[in-house]
């Protein structure tokens, strides 16, 4: 039985391997980029280690381990400012002190997403988006638990959450080559209100690929 509730300091080192899990454009990570604890600086870390109060996770009973999660961020500009000021550092010593020597291919992978993160996160990119979608939000399942609900679960508790707190709107962003999510997304309610080419944390082995921005606006 699968069981929606509130992050947990326990459940971190099952939000990092989701994230890696599905971190490749919906898919695995394994064999684009190998050094999954960067993976979570990069993707996930930020939310549970200073956001746990806007983070859900799916649990299974049976195992007792998180098999899913909801993150998110209920100020984007807040949040951007911190993610420079507590996890830069950290992923900074990471990939110079460690990935560079073990991890050469992940390496130019991390070079790759560096040379994006400025362009991506530029406030004149974001001031059209931000104003009507202040939050945001980040949902991944390991792939044996799709189809069974789960998503569905995690997103209702996520927009209670949002709505007790007032949130307007929220955004989130994927690529279109992430078949699965995009019509879920789209039966939750969520438009299409950006496409195009890849940003931060697209893959360089996949340029064509274009990004895409999803965004509803609560009631």
């Amino acid at each position: 039985m699968v069981q929606i509730r509130k992050y947990q300091p326990k459940d971190r080192d099952d939000v990092i391997n989701i994230c890696w899990k599905t971190g490749y454009m919906g898919d695995d990570s394994a064999g684009h980029f190998d050094d999954r604890y960067l993976f979570g600086l990069l993707f996930c870390l930020y939310y549970v280690d200073y956001e746990p109060e806007n983070c859900f996770v799916a649990v299974d009973e049976d195992r007792d381990k998180a098999i899913g999660y909801v993150l998110s961020s209920l100020n984007s500009e807040k949040q951007e400012k911190q993610f420079r000021k507590k996890i830069i550092p950290k992923i900074i010593r990471r990939a110079f002190l460690y990935t560079i020597w073990r991890y050469h291919r992940t390496f130019r992978v991390f070079w790759h997403f560096k040379k994006t993160f400025q362009e991506a996160r530029e406030p004149s990119h974001n001031e059209s988006l931000l104003a009507p979608y202040p939050a945001h939000l980040h949902i991944d399942i390991l792939p044996q638990y799709h189809r069974q609900g789960v998503g569905t679960k995690l997103m209702r508790c996520l927009e209670s959450h949002f709505r007790t707190h007032n949130v307007k709107g929220a955004h989130l962003g994927t690529s279109e080559k992430n078949e699965k999510a995009i019509p879920f997304y789209k039966k939750l309610g969520y438009s299409v209100i950006y496409e195009g080419p890849s940003g931060y944390g697209m893959w360089p082995d996949a340029p064509e690929v274009r990004e895409l921005i999803l965004a509803k606006k609560y009631d």
